[in-house]
């Protein structure tokens, strides 16, 4: 996939509306704002569990719900990740990436009946699948937690709702094609392979020995990296050029970015299993993967760091809205690169192992960078598809500054907690017990983030749902300064 430059059309940024514009927004409409919505009321839910796992975890005695069954720990914790992967991540990805391909390949969506009904199967199941959790009944499989009846409806959802990007790519007008339409693709096509692989291997017909625990490890790493992290790649790569009005920094490396990141990315999962009993060539793939990832990460971060220090970059990014949210997220997407190249290998993953450090990567990588970057999005995107202004500019900037917060504190504790509670314990000196008082002072970070994130969260619903609701007047600008 390559783009050239025809037509007069600067290299790597994305093309200007023109008349069939606004036909091709309203017809998607419908679909998109079914999808946000159910978005955000996943992340509020997420959130709210999100606060209660980080006060139990907080407390050695189950905190305040230690009398309550259904709120146990096991329960909330796997609920809120599944609700903040499959509820929050997939049904906004499910929104921007159908919009992204829409608008670069001018896709007129006549069948959205079709992704709404997606849309809903998708959340009907989703909620089927935390009731089910909180009822007890999970698999043990991280993001595989859900009851296996459950896997066939969400593949058979994401067909119906996450495929029309590949329908919009098919069908552009012209052979123009640019790196936020591959790696929608990308995306697109690889959640479905892997997810039906790992159901059949993890859960319907269980592989025998550690291959059950290499097939999830590979789908995780899979879904975080090529649904999330492909996602909010091509993310970046609309929004920057657009809202900056000028090319991207050394495009040309663009494509040698794409096809590197799904090669390596693919492979990383192996790295989760060092130190358990798998062969130790296929833990070495893993690392060397991860160590390979550098190239794409360095190739993006040329492109996306280059663009926004050119010409007042930084500062423009600074004052605008969209800007703001993508360009965090496009440094903490530079940073988790880097820490998973140090620590995927075996000495310095000996440290971390065990500890929270990798649940640190996971929130730098669909927090930090996926969710930010889809904020940013939001700010661009729904006052097009509404016509509203957004209602309050407080509102705004007590979304950015809470979640920011939040997202740096909550990533902080986690991996600098981790990496000290790795260190000691690996010190025979050092009790158990100490370890975990030691990192009492992490776990009261963790939950003032949590509070804060909630915060942010609160105030983007309140600001979104008025857009919403006020969706009749006319709309001048989506950015606050």
């Amino acid at each position: 996939m390559t783009q050239e430059n025809r037509s007069g059309r600067p290299q790597g940024r994305p093309p200007e509306g023109d008349s069939r514009l606004s036909r091709t927004e309203a017809q998607l409409s419908g679909p998109f704002l079914l999808f946000f919505v159910s978005a955000v009321i996943w992340l509020l839910a997420a959130s709210i569990l999100g606060v209660i796992a980080a006060l139990q975890q907080g407390s050695l005695a189950g905190g305040l719900f230690r009398g309550c069954e259904i709120l146990t720990y096991g329960h909330v914790a796997a609920a809120q990740r599944n609700l903040f992967v499959y509820g929050w991540g997939f049904n906004a990805f499910f929104a921007l990436n159908l919009w992204l391909l829409s608008q670069l390949g001018r896709f007129e969506l006549r069948n959205g009946w079709l992704a709404t009904l997606g849309g809903a199967v998708w959340n009907v199941a989703l909620t089927y699948g935390v009731v089910q959790i909180f009822a007890g009944n999970q698999t043990g499989f991280g993001l595989l937690e859900f009851p296996r009846e459950v896997g066939p409806v969400l593949a058979v959802a994401f067909l119906l709702a996450g495929f029309w990007p590949i329908v919009a790519f098919a069908r552009r007008p012209t052979g123009h094609t640019f790196a936020s339409q591959w790696f929608v693709v990308g995306a697109s096509f690889a959640f479905p392979l892997t997810y039906l692989l790992a159901q059949l291997l993890v859960l319907w017909q269980p592989a025998s020995g550690v291959v059950q625990a290499i097939a999830h490890s590979w789908f995780v790493s899979n879904l975080l990296l090529l649904w999330f992290g492909a996602s909010a790649l091509a993310a970046v790569y609309y929004f920057l050029p657009k809202v900056l009005g000028r090319t991207i920094s050394a495009y040309y490396l663009a494509p040698v970015g794409f096809w590197t990141f799904f090669l390596f990315a693919s492979w990383t999962g192996p790295s989760a299993l060092i130190g358990a009993p798998v062969p130790l060539w296929l833990q070495s793939v893993g690392v060397v993967a991860g160590a390979m990832l550098m190239v794409p990460v360095i190739i993006t971060a040329i492109n996306f760091h280059g663009t926004l220090s050119s010409e007042g970059g930084w500062s423009r990014a600074w004052n605008d809205t969209t800007l703001r949210f993508v360009s965090f997220g496009a440094v903490a997407f530079t940073l988790f690169g880097v820490l998973n190249a140090i620590f995927g290998f075996r000495g310095t993953n000996a440290v971390v192992r065990f500890t929270s450090f990798a649940a640190g990567q996971e929130q730098l990588l669909t927090y930090a960078f996926a969710t930010m970057v889809l904020f940013g999005a939001a700010y661009f995107v729904l006052p097009r598809l509404t016509g509203s202004l957004w209602p309050s500019a407080k509102l705004v900037h007590v979304h950015f500054w809470a979640t920011a917060l939040g997202a740096v504190a909550s990533v902080v504790a986690l991996l600098v907690g981790g990496f000290e509670s790795g260190k000691q314990l690996a010190d025979a000196s050092i009790s158990f017990q100490q370890v975990a008082k030691a990192g009492a002072a992490w776990n009261v970070a963790l939950t003032v983030s949590a509070v804060l994130l909630l915060v942010g969260h609160v105030a983007f619903a309140l600001n979104a749902f008025g857009m919403i609701l006020k969706s009749s007047a006319p709309a001048s600008a989506g950015r606050h300064d």
